[in-house]
């Protein structure tokens, strides 16, 4: 199935989950990230059970130091 993340399309199996997602894409052990699916945010605790459908759209985005 086909996922937008970031922009980008990626490929998955059918019945992935959000961790996933963020495994094949190098996040799963990013620190200081959030993550939202068709405009709704996912909480970390829940990553590893929400399911993904084709054409979801997930944006990832990182916490960043600096002023």
């Amino acid at each position: 199935m086909n996922i937008v993340c970031n922009g980008k399309t990626v490929d998955l199996n059918e019945g992935a989950s959000l961790y996933n997602l963020l495994e094949v894409t190098e996040y799963a052990t990013q620190k200081g990230i959030a993550v939202a699916v068709n405009n709704s945010v996912i909480r970390k605790h829940d990553w590893e059970s929400h399911q993904l459908q084709e054409n979801d759209k997930v944006l990832i985005v990182s916490a960043t130091q600096g002023g």
